[in-house]
């Protein structure tokens, strides 16, 4: 892309910096053509992300620069622990706006090609993003904190009961069947999302984490985190703390 443009002098909008050691070059009224030979890339944070480290803007705007060669993706997020811990991430996670599903895994093999980095990769199509952003408290919280290529609002929550029945099927079979430790931290994390949702808080994933901790206490808390083996006292506890749970969204939902 380019455009034609005389040379002028002055302080109007939009006008071209010319290094002083070329203003023997350029004079005014000349003539120049302007061409674009790459594209500023601009980052959209979510209204509660606070200023990311240069390094961490820096390997987001590859990404996302790396990412618009894909014509079929409309957007790009980045999302989770990347975003708001120090160190304490064990991978980045990207969340693409696409209708195209069967190109995922090309796009994460390439990805991994590229920057020799872990990544988790969810696709979304553009109409299921525009519905989960008001249904869905699990992708709300995904979008807590996020940053984008593209401007992103959260939309007003509503809810489908049907939608959190479906969120409370994995929770409930916990109640049931033997999983490793770190299944049952993110589906109590889930729990908690969902009752902070239909209560009309918001979902933030730190709060929820905070939360988690309290009912847990901070030994078990990190059992969990760390998928460490748990004995049956402790697995105990956290069924216990599924059924509170799910005896109250329950009660939200009627």
């Amino acid at each position: 892309m380019k455009f034609v443009h005389r040379v002028s002098k002055g302080s109007k909008f939009n006008q071209i910096y010319i290094p002083r050691e070329m203003e023997n070059v350029f004079d005014i009224g000349d003539l120049v053509e302007v061409k674009l030979l790459e594209k500023s890339l601009k980052l959209y944070y979510s209204n509660n992300l606070l200023k990311l480290t240069e390094f961490k803007e820096k390997l987001i705007r590859e990404i996302f620069s790396f990412l618009s060669k894909f014509k079929e993706i409309e957007q790009i997020f980045v999302v989770g622990s990347f975003l708001i811990q120090k160190i304490e991430y064990n991978d980045i996670d990207i969340i693409i706006i696409m209708d195209n599903k069967k190109l995922e895994e090309i796009v994460y093999n390439k990805l991994v090609d590229k920057f020799n980095l872990k990544f988790h990769l969810i696709t979304i199509t553009k109409n299921s993003f525009y519905y989960l952003k008001q249904v869905c408290p699990l992708t709300r919280s995904m979008f807590y904190y996020g940053v984008s290529n593209k401007e992103f609002e959260i939309l007003p929550r509503k809810t489908d009961k049907k939608h959190i029945n479906f969120l409370l099927m994995m929770p409930e079979d916990l109640l049931e069947i033997n999983v490793n430790s770190r299944v049952f931290y993110d589906n109590i994390r889930r729990l908690i999302t969902i009752e902070r949702f239909l209560e009309g808080k918001d979902e933030d994933p730190i709060k929820v984490d905070n939360e988690l901790k309290i009912l847990t206490g901070d030994i078990l808390f990190g059992y969990i985190k760390n998928n460490d083996n748990l004995d049956i006292k402790e697995m105990k506890k956290l069924r216990e703390i599924i059924k509170m749970k799910l005896g109250k969204i329950n009660k939200l939902l009627k």
